[in-house]
This record gives structure tokens, sequence and C-alpha cells, in this order.
């Protein structure tokens, strides 16, 4: 075994150099083509010179074939005074400095080894420098591709980094803090967009209702009302609310979307909103537990006089309603009005453990996430939210578009910028978590280190920052497998070329 090794020792070590000789062959034949192209330029430029020569002496001849010898007056002759140039210029070329030829291996070695030294040639990396720059982007492509290797350099993560700076000012400044609306602190504090998501929905709001009403509304409470009116539900705390809180532990009207469960804008409310009104039950989340409560209907007659898929249907339609109504707060809302729930953030009534200290109280991260639900903490501001996430993230895939198909000269549709790629994920990584890094600094300086700071935090920077370092962490165990593939594939090369020597 021991001689085994030696003798693969002695083999890697007689590859490099000759790759060193062939390295220089190949910068010796590189010279050699410049120097052949610079004579042939040479040989043009005589030849253009030549052939102007021939064609002044001919006009010379002509002119002096209409002498008449005669009538010669010297002063004639003046013309023909100039000195036909002679074409003598001297060219000085660089010797070209070329390895002398050896049938000795060793000598072969060592007259590679001047060569080198003489020219500055670098064989650091002998295999890389008999490639031109095109071939080494191609052989770095294949491999990286096959075996899922990184092609990311620095300026791929600079590029990264910046982008998430943008992203976290962006959020600091335009998107501001969480408000009610009632605290004028805070609504000081409320960004542009972030106002400009509020009137947004609002308009929505008023389109809708207009839509389905048949009449201009003139104001978002007014389309709210009208809503509240046509689209009534059984789930809703103000048309069963003493059976609720008979069974709901503390609800109230400032929390009662984010305990039902319909309320949620998203699938999860689509499916209970339909479950309910079919069988006129109500879904809640009572201290983290699921809990049903059997309520009387509250339904229109659009509803409750349907039956099998038209009542599905009739129940959908009512749930999109109901939602309308509420999404913007109700009629009689103070400031911003308790909107509707993100989607699925329901679920973290759930997380009833921890302890958190808001205001001289202990609550736990169901309480926390409750707290900042009631301090505005809705479906508007996580749209917000969004908005620099998504800006963020679309200049990272852009960029990833735009190196795959214009540098590494990938088609258009190999180029999608699907985040199934570990250079992708890497990179949307890099920007998200950069930009977590200024918003939360952003949050200590506006508010401290205090739990007031959570009310400028991104949380759809934080979910999405959690959603790729899942996405990379599983792509670097997955990289593993690779990379013992590549061990595996060079292990039977190495033996391959051991058996042929």
């Amino acid at each position: 075994m021991t001689n085994q090794n030696n003798k693969m020792t002695n083999l890697n070590s007689n590859l490099n150099k000759t790759a060193e000789v062939l390295s220089v062959n190949q910068d010796e034949a590189e010279k050699a083509l410049h120097r052949t192209q610079e004579l042939t330029s040479m040989v043009d430029e005589l030849s253009e010179k030549n052939d102007n020569q021939a064609e002044r002496l001919d006009d010379l001849l002509d002119s002096l074939d209409d002498i008449d010898l005669d009538d010669l007056n010297l002063d004639d002759l003046e013309d023909y005074d100039e000195e036909i140039p002679v074409l003598n210029e001297k060219v000085d070329l660089e010797p070209l400095t070329y390895m002398q030829t050896s049938h000795d291996f060793d000598s072969l070695i060592e007259q590679s080894e001047e060569y080198a030294e003489k020219c500055n040639l670098d064989l650091s990396n002998p295999y890389l420098s008999g490639l031109s720059e095109v071939e080494i982007n191609q052989l770095s492509t294949r491999l990286s591709e096959k075996y899922e290797q990184t092609r990311l350099d620095k300026w791929d993560y600079a590029f990264a980094g910046v982008v998430g700076i943008i992203g976290g000012l962006m959020d600091a400044f335009l998107v501001g803090s969480v408000t009610d609306g009632n605290n004028p602190k805070t609504v000081d504090e409320q960004g542009r967009l972030s106002k400009g998501v509020d009137n947004v929905y609002q308009t929505f709001v008023k389109k809708y209702a207009s839509f389905e009403s048949g009449k201009k509304m003139d104001s978002p409470s007014q389309a709210i009302r009208w809503l509240e009116k046509h689209h009534k539900v059984s789930y809703d705390a103000s048309n069963n609310g003493k059976v609720i809180e008979g069974v709901v532990k503390n609800m109230n009207p400032a929390n009662h979307h984010l305990l039902s469960m319909a309320h949620d804008p998203g699938p999860l409310g689509l499916i209970s909103g339909i479950l309910d009104q079919m069988d006129g039950k109500s879904t809640f989340l009572s201290g983290g537990q699921l809990v049903r409560v059997v309520t009387d209907s509250a339904e229109s007659k659009a509803v409750t006089s349907q039956t099998g898929p038209t009542k599905v249907i009739a129940a959908a339609q009512n749930w999109f309603g109901h939602i309308c109504s509420d999404v913007s707060g109700a009629s009689g809302s103070k400031g911003r009005g308790a909107g509707l729930p993100a989607p699925f953030y329901e679920l973290t009534q759930k997380l009833n453990f921890g302890s958190v200290n808001i205001k001289g109280d202990n609550k736990s991260f169901a309480e926390v996430f409750e707290w900042l639900y009631k301090q505005g903490l809705d479906c508007r501001a996580f749209t917000a939210q969004a908005i620099p996430v998504l800006i963020m993230e679309t200049l990272v895939r852009l960029y990833w578009v735009y190196k795959n198909h214009f540098y590494y000269g990938k088609t258009w549709k190999e180029s999608i910028p699907i985040a199934n790629k570990m250079d992708l994920q890497k990179l949307i990584l890099t920007a998200t978590a950069t930009f977590e890094t200024v918003d939360i600094a952003d949050s200590i300086i506006q508010n401290g280190a205090n739990v007031q700071a959570l009310l400028r935090i991104n949380f759809v920077g934080i979910v999405d920052m959690s959603f790729r370092s899942f996405q990379v962490l599983r792509s670097t165990v997955s990289k593993g497998k690779h990379i013992d593939k590549l061990d595996s594939d060079l292990q039977v090369e190495w033996t391959r070329v051991y058996q042929t020597i």
C-alpha cells in the first residue's frame, strides 16, 4: 500500500511538471502567433507603400512623355524636383524568447522554469495557465453545475449586501412604525408607504362596495357599513357576542378578529368561514386550543336558502364580503381601526410559552403577538412591510438573470431565477440578512432595546430570512453528498490513470 501511495505521489508530481511544460509551450505558441500577426501587418503596410510609390512613378513617366523637348524650358522641370522616397525604413522587433528543445525530461523541466522566470509566467496553477479565460469559465460552469459548487465571488456578495442596505433604508424611512392610528407618536412615525397602503385598502373597499351595491360610496365608513349589513356571519362577535364570550376566554372587540379562524384573509380563513356557515358553528383559538361554538345563524337568505354546491359558493362570497368589511376596520373605528390579521397570523396564539416584559407585565409569546396586533400589526401593515422585501428580492433575481445570461452565456430559459439554485439562495439570504441587520438597528436606535422596538421590526423580512436560512441549510446538506460524489469520481479517475502507467 505504501509503494502504491509513493507511486501515486510521484505520478502527481510528474503530471504537475508536465503541465508546467505544456503551459510554457502554450505561452511560446501564443507569442509566436502574436509575432506572426505583427509581421503580417507590417508586410501589408509595406505592400501598400510600395503600391503608392509605383503609382507615383507611373504618374511621373506619363508626365515626362508629355514634354516637348524642342520647346523645353528649364523652369518647367521645377515641378519634377521632388525626390521619390526610398523604402528604407528599419523595423526593430524584440527577439522572441524561446525554450531550447531537449529529450531529457529533467532538462526540459529546468528550461521551462527558466523560461517562466524570464517571462514572468505564473505556473502556480499550470493546469489553468494553458487554458483561455473562456475555456476556464466553461470548465468552471460544467463542474459547478454537475456537483453544485458555488460560483459566487466577492462582487456577488457585495451586490446582495448593497441591495439589502437599500431595502433596509426603504423600510426605515418609508414603512416606519406600526400604529393603530390612536397614538400620536406612532402616527407620526408611520411611513409614507404604510399610509399609502392603508389608502389603497380603503379605496378597494369603497370600489367593492360600489360594485356590489350598484351605487357610489362616498367614504370608507359608508362602504364598510353597507358591507357589514349585507355580509353578516354567525362567527362575528357583533352577531353572537353573548354566546361566544361565554366560551372563548379574554375575547374583546379589539382581538376578536385575531381569535376567530374565519377572519383569516387567507386560505385558512376561507375554509373555516365556509365550514362555519355550513354547520352553524364558529371556530376560535382560546388559550391556544381550537374551540368550536354552536352559534345562531346570522347569514342572509342568500346563504341559508341554498343547498349543496351552490351553498358553498354563496358561503364563500359572503365570507369574502365580510372580509372586505373588516380589512380596513369597522365603520365606527377610531384611527385606523382593528383590521384583519395577516394570513396564518392566528396560529401565533398557540405559542403559549415564554415570558416577555411589556410595561411591567410578563406575557407569553402568544400574548406578545396579540399586543402587536392591537398596536396595528394587521394585514395592511404586513402588506407595507412586504414591499421593500419584494423589491429587494426582485433586484437580486434580476442580477442573477443578467449574470447567468450575459456572463455565463446561458439561455434565457436556463437563467430563470428560481430559488432551487444554491448560489441564488445564498445571494437572497445575504440580502435579507443585511436587510434585517439594518432593520433591527433602526428599531433599536428609534425606540431603544425594549419591547417598543418590535413596532418597527419588519416581520415579513424575518419570516423571509428564516425561510431562506432553511433553504441554504438544506442545500448545504445536499451539497455534502455532491462533494462525496466528486471525491468518488476523482478516485475513479486516479485509479484509471494509475492502471495505464
